[in-house]
This record gives structure tokens, C-alpha cells and sequence, in this order.
């Protein structure tokens, strides 16, 4: 007869008693030092097992028994009517732990797939104009202090090119005032940027490679759809939404901003989120008279300056605003499409 020799506890005191635990027709039997108990397979509970840590017989009386796992315990419950738990069954088939790092896969794919991306446009449209504004103050001052210098453009010449833009109309209501604002962006080159609040920053050498105010208003264009379809906040919520989602109803967005410094100089937007941007500055340009190729002249000219050509795989590490995942003539032949509609 196999038994396995353990401890039980009463339940009512912290006394414990050392035990010997069988099965015997078809009965689970504890004894020891005073202790005899015969009990049916539907009165005990077994806790799961854990490698060879110990397991837990529980009783209906409140009463339990504390029983080391030496595979004698193993063998008997499963050779008896003791059923035990469906989880540590589970646990010991390795059919369906494999299904279930499957199905963990596929859920973690699809959250970041589908999920997160979701989540982030439904919340960054709830963010209100304060946190966003916060978060931009904190990201250009970052920006400033380590990166970007003070433009060297007169400020007659930046006076100029706010006006232009401030003459520029929209298709659709902008919900956030549009700001622009002009740095020095030395080895960065020509570049430029949006920040959730509506601020757009030109580089100076971007200005000077236009050949027209009228491409620097392509730009723009470009930049506002950024912001007006919140670019920005998404991607920094997909890659932070824990902490995002935290801030925003917390109220701490301070760390938020140096988070978004860093997403600012180093990350790229998704192809769609380009597209959306290439499609508004088209919108936007018609409004205005102007022709959508402006945009795509002006994207050879940035591809040219920085050495680029299409279909290189080679990816710029610096902020570059032509260093979508889209080719540069894939998107040229899309807004060519939008400047004939």
C-alpha cells in the first residue's frame, strides 16, 4: 500500500499533526497521531501543483493536509476518483500549453496590430488643448536645450513667411491654433516638424533649399495634417500607453514632454499616418489655389539634399522629414492623383 506521510491541520488550532495520507478502496484515508479520517473524493479540494513544492489537500470540515509533491502523491491522485484541478491538468499537457502560448501570441499581435493603434487615435482625440500643449512646451524646450539653436533667418524673413502662413486657409475648422516657429537645425538639415499643440518647427536650412514660399506653404500644409489628425499623440501613446494614459488623468505630462523630445528627433511616422498628412496638404493646397505637385517637387528636392534616392533601403537615423516608410515617388504619384481630382 502507497501512502505519502505529510502534516494536517485541524482548522481550529495551529497544532500540527504528522499524518500518513493513502487511498484505499476507493476512500482517501489520513492517520497519525490521533487523527483518522476516511473521506470521499468529492469532500477534497487539491491545490495546483508547482514544480515540487507542496500540495495542499482541503477539506469540507475546514481541516486540511500539507503533503510534499515526491511523485507517490502524483500517482495516486490520478490513479483514484480524487480528480485533480482542470488548471494543473492544463498544466501538465504539453497540447495545450502549446495551444496556449499560441493563442498568447495572437493576442498580443492583435493588440499591437489593432489594438494599441485603436485605443491610441480613440484617446488622443480626448485629450484636452492643456495636456497637449504641455507636452509640446516641455518636448521643443528639451529640444532646444540639447539639440536645436536659435534660427539664423532675419526676422524679417520670419516675419514674412508667419504672415504667409497665417494667410493660408483651411478645408476643414483647425480645432488648435497653428504656430510656427524657426531653429537652427545644424547637422540635422532640412527638416521640419509637428507638436500635438499645433506648433510646427522649420529648419533653417529647409527655408533656404525652397525655391518658392510656396513649397515652404506645402510644407506647412503637410505638417498641419500631422497635427490635425494627431499623429504625433498617437504614436507616442502606441509606444508609451501605459504611462500616456496615466498622465493624462493624473495630470503629470511634465515627463511626458522629454519623452516626446526624443520621439520627435528619432521616430518615423507609419505609412498611413504620411498618407493622411500627403492627402490633407493636397486638400489644403487646392483650397488655396495652388497646385498639390508643390508638395511632391518639394519632397525630390529634400531627397536630393540629404543624398537620398528612391527604393534605397537605407534608413536616415536623424530626423528627417522625408524619411517616411513611403518612397518618395510612391507618394509623388498618390498626390499627383489627389491634384487631378
Amino acid at each position: 500500500m502507497k501512502e505519502v506521510r505529510g502534516h494536517y491541520y485541524d482548522g481550529t488550532s495551529s497544532r500540527v499533526y504528522n499524518v500518513a495520507f493513502s487511498v484505499r478502496d476507493g476512500w482517501c484515508h489520513i492517520d497519525g497521531e490521533g487523527i483518522r479520517k476516511r473521506l470521499r473524493a468529492e469532500e477534497i479540494s487539491v491545490s495546483e501543483q508547482l514544480d515540487r513544492a507542496h500540495r495542499i489537500l482541503r477539506f469540507s470540515d475546514g481541516s486540511s493536509c500539507e503533503l510534499p509533491e515526491n511523485g507517490h502523491l502524483a500517482e495516486m491522485l490520478k490513479g483514484s476518483n480524487l480528480s485533480d484541478t482542470f488548471t494543473n491538468r492544463l498544466q501538465r499537457s504539453w497540447r495545450w500549453v502549446a495551444l496556449s502560448l499560441l493563442l498568447l501570441v495572437i493576442v498580443f499581435f492583435s493588440g499591437y496590430k489593432w489594438g494599441v493603434p485603436y485605443a491610441a487615435d480613440k484617446l488622443s482625440y480626448r485629450l484636452p488643448y492643456n495636456v497637449l500643449a504641455a507636452i509640446s512646451r516641455q518636448a521643443l524646450s528639451t529640444i532646444d536645450d540639447h539639440v536645436l539653436k536659435p534660427s539664423q533667418l532675419s526676422a524679417e524673413r520670419q516675419a514674412q513667411l508667419r504672415a504667409r502662413f497665417s494667410s493660408v486657409t483651411f478645408p476643414h475648422v483647425q480645432k488648435f491654433p497653428m504656430k510656427v516657429e524657426f531653429r537652427d537645425g545644424a547637422a540635422l538639415g532640412a527638416n521640419a516638424f509637428a507638436l500635438p499643440d499645433g506648433t510646427i518647427v522649420f529648419f533653417d536650412k529647409l527655408v533656404q533649399l525652397a525655391g518658392s514660399d510656396d513649397e515652404l506653404v506645402a510644407v506647412y500644409a503637410h505638417e498641419a495634417g500631422h497635427v490635425a489628425h494627431r499623429h504625433g499623440v498617437r504614436q507616442l501613446i502606441q509606444s508609451s500607453i501605459v504611462s500616456i494614459a496615466l498622465a493624462a488623468y493624473l495630470g503629470d505630462v511634465s515627463t511626458l514632454g522629454g519623452a516626446f523630445a526624443g520621439f520627435v528627433l528619432e521616430a518615423k511616422y507609419s505609412r498611413d499616418f504620411e498618407r493622411d498628412a500627403d492627402r490633407y496638404a493636397a486638400a489644403v493646397l487646392k483650397n488655396n489655389n495652388l497646385s498639390p505637385k508643390l508638395l511632391g517637387t518639394f519632397l525630390k528636392k529634400l531627397e536630393a539634399a540629404h543624398g537620398k534616392h528612391s527604393g534605397d533601403e537605407a534608413r536616415d537615423k536623424t530626423l528627417d522629414y522625408i524619411s517616411s516608410h513611403p518612397s518618395t515617388d510612391e507618394r509623388m504619384r498618390e498626390i499627383e492623383q489627389n491634384s487631378t481630382r
